[in-house]
């Protein structure tokens, strides 16, 4: 039932992800259960589907571990705020790993549930945060590819 999550080092990472178009909802949701079961198995508060290498855009976020994830499935970040908070994210693909990174405060994104239904919400805090690491994990960016090395000269 534990599904394999690539690691960074893995090229297919970087593939990104499409939407969904038509699905099997039963093929769908035994996908989704999976990566619930992987993610609080590996203790994390959010995965994406293309870090199990399946390439359409489904992402789960559960930021209190309440057992109540968030579904998301084409989703897509519609407007953001100006405002930046700065904290620290780790990444089931990037184990023992902690980055600080600014992130959008609050965000609107559209995505479509498990019942085939559009939404739009707001998001803010570390839910936010969550779900924009997300959503570039499925454009095939990683949490590292924000680090700027920077070297002095004397």
């Amino acid at each position: 039932m534990l599904l394999k999550i690539i690691e960074i080092n893995d090229k297919r990472i970087r593939i990104k992800s499409c939407n969904l178009i038509k699905f099997n909802k039963i093929k769908i949701l035994f996908l989704i259960k999976r990566m619930i079961y992987t993610m609080y198995e590996k203790k994390g508060i959010g995965i994406s589907s293309n870090q199990i290498l399946y390439n359409y855009k489904v992402i789960i976020i559960d930021t209190k571990k309440k057992n109540k994830p968030l579904i998301m499935i084409n989703s897509f970040i519609k407007k953001k705020n100006t405002f930046h908070t700065l904290s620290s994210e780790g990444c089931l693909s990037l184990p023992k790993l902690f980055i600080s990174l600014p992130r959008y405060e609050k965000i609107l994104v559209n995505f479509i549930n498990i019942y085939n239904i559009k939404k739009t919400k707001i998001f803010n805090n570390i839910t936010s945060r969550c779900i924009q690491h997300e959503i570039d994990h499925s454009l095939g960016r990683i949490i590292s590819d924000y680090i700027n090395i920077i070297i002095f000269y004397e």
